[in-house]
């Protein structure tokens, strides 16, 4: 297995009874960080079913986990009861075969994190430590090659591209690929609760200060490029996942050490406050795009019914026509009546119709079909977490973020997507002693 020494460095020790699992961690990587710009799914699904088959054969504990996750799993069994009721009694299913072959890749992902999560032993969230440098590697890289894609020069875009999306903007995101900026949104996510899970386990104040000063500077670039790539969903799903993190690393804590922590995060909240106004007020751009754009979204939002529902405020608005009509509050059109990432508008007139999954589910499946999908989802986001006691409120917390994240984008149909989203848990539950000096 792969460890975290205790020294200043971080070196890896792979032990010969765990080859198996660091090569398929090391294989998952990096396809969250380069399928979405080389493509060739077939390749990585293969390689998928390659280590997931191997694993489950070589370890009886792994078949074991696997069982009790999906066949002891109540949610389990609702989602796929609703889902044959909504093929059956459905007015359409052209684009089921489409439609499962989306969804079981998701799952696909979904089942090798529990796989490598499940085994103590083995220690996946070290693992993810261990790749430290790797996985800052491409963040960098991914700032910079998104800076100069925005620059308008067409840098590492390919042509083909345009037959997803003709708004040049979706394509400025880096590794992640065509319409991949809310790809790296999640990935941007999971760095920065990564980076600031691994700063908290630092001894040394001057290393950790660093630290943090990297983690401030890289994420205000992150949202400073994301005004120019139109990312502004961005905004707001940033600071959420900062603010969940603390409240759930502060779950198993006393509320004198939780009072401790707050008073003692005091003056760095300050300086954070302070900065972002020095920030805003040295680059005009980004404090006009936040007001033109972020609030009077919004307002939007908050006014749907005076202001319709066009534009991308339509992601939502879709699931809210869905449910003034009666097939929202029933079994919905049928799961294969619309492909739900190529529709391209196709559908009932939307224009962004599959562009979130939201509008998707409830439309394709009904409402009790897509709170079932979001409560399957939500049971191993909250598991990954490893709470040492359960926490309803943490659960609840688990699911309106996977809520938030259906609304802006279509991510039970995406698996790099659900991949960042579920490693985010992961190490937002990492709660152990310090392992770096």
């Amino acid at each position: 297995m792969f460890k975290l020494n205790s020294d200043s460095k971080i070196k890896l020790i792979i032990k010969r009874d765990y080859i198996l699992e660091s090569l398929f961690a090391f294989f998952l990587l990096l396809f969250g960080l380069l399928s979405g710009y080389f493509g060739r799914d077939i390749f990585w699904f293969i390689g998928f079913l390659f280590f997931i088959i191997l694993l489950l054969i070589n370890k009886s504990k792994y078949r074991h986990e696997l069982l009790n996750s999906f066949f002891f799993n109540p949610y389990f069994y609702t989602v796929f009861i609703l889902g044959c009721a909504s093929i059956v009694l459905g007015s359409g299913n052209q684009y089921l075969a489409y439609n499962l072959k989306k969804w079981l890749k998701v799952f696909l992902i979904l089942f090798g994190i529990i796989v490598l999560d499940s085994n103590t032993k083995y220690d996946f969230r070290s693992v993810l430590k261990s790749y430290f440098y790797l996985l800052n590697f491409f963040w960098i890289a991914n700032l910079i090659i998104v800076t100069i894609q925005c620059s308008g020069n067409g840098f590492m875009i390919k042509q083909e591209w345009f037959n997803a999306s003709s708004l040049y903007a979706d394509h400025c995101s880096g590794l992640f690929g065509s319409c991949g900026t809310h790809k790296l949104s999640l990935f941007a996510v999971f760095m920065l609760v990564y980076n600031l899970d691994f700063a908290r386990k630092i001894s040394s104040s001057y290393r950790k200060k660093g630290m943090y000063i990297y983690i401030f500077v890289t994420n205000m670039w992150m949202l400073y490029i994301s005004t120019l790539n139109d990312n502004k969903t961005l905004f707001i799903i940033m600071p959420f996942y900062l603010l969940s993190y603390y409240i759930i690393q502060t779950t198993n804590e006393t509320v004198v050490k939780n009072l401790n922590k707050l008073i003692k995060l005091i003056p760095s909240v300050i300086l954070l406050v302070v900065a972002t106004i020095f920030i805003l007020n040295a680059v005009p751009t980004l404090a006009s795009y936040i007001q033109d754009y972020i609030i009077e979204a919004g307002m939007k939002f908050v006014t749907l019914g005076k202001n319709g529902g066009r534009g991308s405020i339509e992601r939502i608005t879709i699931a809210i026509d869905a449910l003034k009509s009666k097939y929202g509050w029933l079994l919905g059109k049928g799961l294969g009546a619309s492909a739900t990432l190529e529709a391209n508008g196709k559908y009932l007139g939307y224009v962004h119709f599959g562009m979130s999954s939201i509008g998707t589910m409830i439309t394709l499946g009904g409402i009790w079909f897509y709170l079932s999908v979001c409560l399957f989802y939500t049971h191993f986001f909250y598991r990954f977490i490893k709470l040492r006691k359960k926490s309803f409120a943490r659960l609840l917390l688990c699911f309106f973020i996977l809520m938030g994240l259906t609304m802006y984008t279509p991510i039970f149909d995406l698996p790099v997507s659900m991949l960042w989203t579920c490693l985010t848990f992961v190490v937002i539950g990492n709660q152990d002693v310090v392992l770096y000096e």
